[in-house]
């Protein structure tokens, strides 16, 4: 006989956890107990020393879907007296504190009930267990108990009771259980001279799903709350639906998201690759970035304009699936106004939504924290996130950190696609997509959620990391937290946390890494902006080794905003004084002021230098007509790699000398071909091709040089599916790394801020 202390730690709460290691116990002729504690999960369990040794190794083989073991600590303990296994209360005066699962689609088995007439929650939109549904979006606070979760305001009926109190129902403990009897319901409303009046309800006897599908399928906008939050759903086959909602949602031309009923609908619309296929079904059911069939019924034009790709998600809560017709392609945007946060509460909801939305369909069921959807791309058969929020947060990773690493670090992020981080030991926990840091409105919105994360974890941080950019409302609300708590704040350069983001990932802590970083722009440590860079890094040191060259940005921040700026001084530098008379047509397309900047400009304006990459897709794109101001981040450089699309274009001239990669020919080469009628699209692929090149001989010259063999690839402009495809089917001999579990954008800054600042404290 033998008696062993067992110790589960990770996402082992909630999850159908105890039970699971009770059915295993009794299955092996153990005995002991299980209990939820402080720090995960505790058992001990007694019996033949051939079964107890066999025991762990079947909860690793057989956990739930949603439950993750970061560790086993197994301790041989002296014979007790137990005749049973039981699940114990959990030890008097500690309270759970634990991870706590991302929300999730509906696992197979509520799947098969919803559909299932015979069954009792047959077409229920709020089906799930303990290996399904909501999780973050619902809990208040630990620990992971109904009285502490929004789902406290439904009291249990007899049947769903039954199944919650159940060892071996895979309810037991559900806490989100509920059933059309007792659970939340959904309501329609129709917006009337500014007012919601309702259509449905307990006391009108009309499917609300079903009429508000009517409304959706007749061309009509819907304010529809789901999960995390709300969306604004329009079929994506009627154009005028699709134009009318980004009219009133003031999103002129940023791509909108669309759900599909199912996969076979998804193949109508989009190529998809096994690889993307998997990624579409898998619990966290993420936006999936997916090339167009352009001859698919979709008001392409409105959907995406000037884009060859589509993000589709499948349906990923029960309602979904009982909502969306067969064969549905509808608009699933998130239901708030460009650069504001998801709205998730029920009045701000109506007062805001209710000038863009012709109908509501809500539940009665209380959003306790918002959740952007999440984005990825499939690159080289790889997934690379774009936006990590709903599906994988809260939902923790381990990455190594030194010694100290045990210290609780808040790592504040950046100001554009905010989401900030923080530590438990080396469990890292990313928080959701805050967004932009444009206005008050997201500031609260990342104060709040922080806040919300301290308290749910149980954290306290010990020190404060920010980027080395002293105007960021990130770094200035990092620094005044540090000073209001007294512990150390600690500055990070930007690009430099980008590397460091992928080295915590790949646990490349010893060895030295070259880092290109490519992205907008981030404050530089010599007071210049910085954005085309090659960065040596180890450990928590950084080198600059080389950068693409520098070019100014006439009117500072504004050239930021608008492209034209920059691509004016280009042409300056190209032509000088005296213009060719095929630009004119170019010229007569800028905003009016433009001769009196381009006077500044030549009687030596003051101008900030910027060696940036995503400034020179800005500017070229500019150049090639693509557009002149910015109305969402990123879109002319997507625009760029949109127009490019099929194309394989030609390697054109670039100089590198041993510390500056030259494009400036590159541009002129572009600029001068803009008047002899070769195709836009053969000059934006050869700018794509030419980058690819220049990029890997630099990067070629400096692992030589410096006798580095892993390169690191980071920043925004390595979303560009077309530049990251072009430099790997370039032969080299280094190994290429891209981030997997945070963006290569500003969106996984802060996990590279923590692992630095970890090392420095």
């Amino acid at each position: 006989m033998k008696r062993q202390g067992i110790r589960f730690t990770g996402i082992v709460q909630g999850v159908g956890f105890r039970p699971l290691i009770a059915v295993i116990a009794r299955e092996l002729h153990l005995v002991g107990f299980v209990y939820n504690d402080d720090a995960g999960v505790y058992t001990e369990v007694q019996g033949k020393e051939e079964a107890v040794d066999f025991f762990v190794e079947q909860v690793q083989i057989r956990k739930g879907p949603l439950a993750r073991i970061d560790s086993v600590t197994v301790t041989d303990l002296s014979l007790g007296e137990e005749a049973l296994f039981v699940i114990a209360p959990s030890p008097a005066g500690k309270q759970p504190a634990t991870f706590i699962g991302a929300d999730t689609a509906p696992c197979e088995a509520c799947r098969q009930e919803l559909h299932d007439p015979m069954n009792r929650r047959y077409h229920y939109s709020f089906i799930n267990c303990t290996h399904c549904g909501p999780r973050y979006t619902i809990v208040e606070t630990v620990p992971y108990d109904r009285q502490f979760t929004s789902m406290k305001e439904f009291p249990f009926c007899k049947a769903c009771e039954t199944e919650y109190k159940t060892e071996t129902n895979r309810r037991y403990h559900a806490e989100p259980n509920a059933c059309p009897v007792c659970g939340p319901q959904y309501s329609l409303y129709e917006v009337v001279n500014g007012e919601l009046q309702a259509l449905t309800g307990s006391d009108i006897p009309i499917d609300p799903l079903t009429l508000g599908r009517d409304y959706v399928m007749s061309g009509h906008i819907v304010a529809f709350k789901g999960v995390g939050g709300y969306h604004l759903v329009c079929d994506a086959t009627n154009e005028a639906a699709v134009w009318r909602l980004r009219d009133r949602k003031q999103r002129p031309h940023k791509p909108l998201a669309v759900m599909v009923d199912s996969l076979a609908t998804a193949r109508q619309i989009a190529h998809i690759t096994p690889e993307e296929a998997a990624l579409l079904q898998t619990p966290a059911r993420p936006i999936v970035l997916l090339p167009q069939r352009s001859e698919a019924k979709v008001a392409w034009s409105a959907v995406a304009p000037y884009n060859h790709y589509i993000g589709i998600m499948l349906p990923y809560a029960p309602v979904h699936e009982v909502w969306l017709p067969p064969g549905a392609v509808w608009v699933m945007t998130s239901g708030n106004r460009s650069g504001e946060p998801v709205i998730y509460e029920d009045v701000e909801a109506k007062a805001k939504l209710k000038s863009v939305a012709d109908y509501f369909l809500v539940h009665n069921r209380r959003i306790v924290a918002s959740v952007d959807d999440s984005v990825v791309e499939v690159v080289k058969g790889e997934t690379l996130p774009i936006r990590r929020s709903r599906g994988y947060v809260p939902t923790s990773f381990n990455v190594r950190l030194p010694k100290q690493g045990a210290t609780t670090v808040l790592a504040m992020g950046g100001d554009l696609k905010n989401a900030f981080a923080m530590n438990r030991g080396e469990a890292v926990l990313m928080g959701p997509h805050i967004g932009d840091l444009a206005n008050e409105a997201m500031n609260e919105s990342l104060i709040h959620t922080i806040e919300r994360y301290k308290d749910l974890f149980g954290l306290r941080p010990e020190a404060v990391v920010g980027d080395y950019h002293p105007q960021y409302f990130a770094s200035q609300y990092g620094k005044t937290y540090s000073e209001t708590h007294g512990i150390p704040f600690l500055s990070v350069q930007h690009h430099h946390a980008h590397v460091a983001a992928v080295m915590a990932e790949y646990g490349l802590q010893e060895e030295p890494v070259l880092g290109i970083c490519f992205d907008g722009t981030g404050y530089g440590l010599d007071g210049t902006i910085w954005g085309g860079e090659f960065l040596l890094c180890q450990g928590a040191t950084m080198q600059r080794l080389a950068h693409i060259h520098g070019a100014p940005l006439p009117g500072g921040e504004a050239a930021v905003k608008e492209p034209w700026r920059q691509a004016l001084w280009y042409i300056r530098d190209t032509y000088g004084d005296t213009l060719p008379s095929w630009l004119e047509s170019w010229l007569n397309g800028l905003p009016e002021n433009w001769q009196l900047l381009d006077q500044m400009m030549t009687h030596g304006m003051p101008m900030v230098q910027a060696s940036s990459a995503g400034r020179l897709f800005d500017a070229v794109g500019s150049l090639l007509g693509l557009g002149n101001v910015h109305t969402f981040d990123g879109q002319i450089a997507m625009s760029l790699e949109q127009l490019a699309y099929g194309e394989r274009g030609k390697i054109k001239e670039f100089t590198f000398d041993g510390e500056v990669l030259d494009f400036k020919p590159l541009v002129q080469d572009i600029i001068g071909h803009l008047g002899d009628g070769i195709s836009k699209r053969v000059l934006a692929a050869s700018f794509h091709r030419t980058l690819a090149y220049g990029i890997t001989e630099t990067m070629e010259y400096l692992c030589s040089l410096y006798k580095i063999k892993q390169v690191v690839l980071c920043g925004g402009v390595f979303q560009n599916r077309r530049l990251i495809e072009e430099m790997m089917s370039i032969n080299h001999d280094q190994v290429m790394l891209l981030p997997r579990q945070v963006p290569p954008n500003d969106g996984g800054l802060a996990l590279g801020q923590l692992w630095l600042g970890q090392q420095r404290l």
